[in-house]
């Protein structure tokens, strides 16, 4: 019989002890359970956290990865702002001061770039787009000036609207004697040293309604035969 007892006593010690352990653990989870109650989660990473899992589970997941945006448009950078125009007109106008044929060139601002005239008649003969030696000597200081700058540039042929009378075979129109002449100006640029690109045009007679109409009839179709030098203000991205 005493032993009976002791076997029962025994048996009693031993469920005892776990359910103390039971109670602990159940006390530890009240605790984090209070602790987790009393926090606020991070709204910002718990938004991140949950639209990933929305991402990874979602059944057109693969759908929209193949159909990701592709970028609208190539374009290149904005190639960012040149020599200031303010500074580039001082240095043209002393590099015309220099020379006589550029000093009776014009320069002025005009839509936010310089343009810089030269009388297409001290540069070629009627109806030619072959430089003359005194243009050359011209065209060399100013390339000399141009090399300092890394701004976009063009250069624009203009004619007067007479109808064209060069000798036959030389030029169709003045059209093609506008090109031709501000082809052989920036051909001019390039062989005295200025490496950059240039873009080249003929306007032919299309500015000649901007001239000055209170000005005589021969001192508009002399201002109308000129070469400009169209400088703007951003850097060339060519």
């Amino acid at each position: 019989m005493t032993r009976r007892r002791n076997g029962r006593r025994n048996n009693k010690q031993g469920v005892t002890w776990m359910l103390t352990f039971v109670d602990l653990v159940s006390l530890l989870l009240a605790f984090f359970v209070l602790l987790f109650s009393m926090s606020s989660p991070d709204a910002p990473q718990w938004e991140a956290f949950t639209a990933s899992l929305r991402s990874t589970f979602s059944s057109d997941s693969e759908i929209r990865a193949r159909e990701a945006p592709m970028p609208e448009s190539f374009e290149s950078e904005d190639p960012g702002p040149g020599f200031d125009l303010g500074y580039l007109r001082r240095l043209l106008e002393a590099a015309m001061s220099r020379d006589a044929i550029l000093r009776d060139a014009t320069i002025a601002a005009k839509d936010g770039r310089l343009v810089l005239s030269v009388a297409s008649d001290v540069f070629f003969r009627p109806g030619s787009a072959a430089l003359q030696a005194s243009g050359e000597g011209a065209l060399f200081n100013l390339a000399v000036a141009l090399t300092q700058i890394d701004n976009r540039i063009d250069i624009v042929g203009h004619t007067d609207p007479r109808p064209f009378t060069a000798p036959s075979g030389s030029f169709r129109s003045n059209w093609d004697l506008s090109l031709a002449r501000a082809l052989s100006v920036a051909d001019t640029l390039r062989r005295f040293g200025y490496g950059k690109p240039i873009e080249v045009r003929g306007a032919a007679d299309g500015k000649f309604g901007e001239i000055d109409t209170s000005l005589p009839l021969e001192d508009q179709y002399r201002r109308a035969r000129r070469v400009d030098l169209v400088i703007y203000h951003e850097r060339d991205r060519r």
